[in-house]
């Protein structure tokens, strides 16, 4: 019980963390201030829809590679974290500059 309400705490602090540094890369980049829920509902979407999306066409890219290619396991999963954090960052870089 102990474990789970640590891990929602953390979770929690984690997010606000995440929603704090988002908005300080955004004004140092000069963009106009939102609010705060704004940009908490940005990076909730950015958390749920893309990082899932990704992780999901990364695992997919994975078993296409060992099991269709024939490329060895290390490999598969190589490339595809590889293109999961390429693609990432690009997609979080892209939300900072606000496209």
């Amino acid at each position: 019980m102990f474990n789970a309400l640590t891990d929602v705490v953390v979770g929690l602090f984690e997010f606000i963390v995440d929603v704090v540094l988002f908005r300080r890369q955004r004004c140092k980049r000069g963009h106009s201030e939102r609010a705060f829920s704004e940009d908490a509902g940005e990076i909730a979407r950015f958390d749920i829809v893309t990082l899932t999306s990704i992780g999901l066409a990364s695992v997919a890219l994975m078993i296409f590679l060992s099991f269709v290619v024939g490329v060895s396991m290390g490999w598969s999963v190589g490339v595809g974290v590889g293109v999961g954090v390429v693609w990432g960052v690009w997609r979080y870089m892209q939300m900072v500059e606000g496209r």
